[in-house]
């Protein structure tokens, strides 16, 4: 067994990501920390769409989707009250 590489992280991803027409997805990378530990990537999106997660979720590789909120930088939210949202994705391993 072995965890899923960043690559194939994002190719899971990216159907889901490209379907969403108002949600901008970007900064995915890996995100073995807080106890997560291997396996798990993250990115940023501009918006929260539940259809994105439960999409992403049902996806029999994905173990579980968690999010927070966090402030954009200067300038890169929707408006002056907007937050964006980290989304973390835990995946089963893999058989090598």
């Amino acid at each position: 067994m072995r965890h899923i590489t960043e690559e194939e992280s994002f190719e899971i991803l990216k159907p889901f990501m490209e379907k969403e027409k108002f949600v901008k997805c970007m900064n995915h990378m890996p995100f073995p920390h807080r106890g997560f530990g291997e396996g798990t990537f993250r990115f940023t999106v501009n918006m929260m769409s539940l259809d994105l997660l439960i999409s992403i979720m049902e996806h029999d590789l994905v173990e579980n989707v968690y999010f927070t909120p966090v402030a954009p930088a200067p300038g890169k939210g929707l408006d002056g009250l907007s937050l964006n949202y980290k989304v973390y994705v835990k995946y089963h391993e893999v058989d090598s």
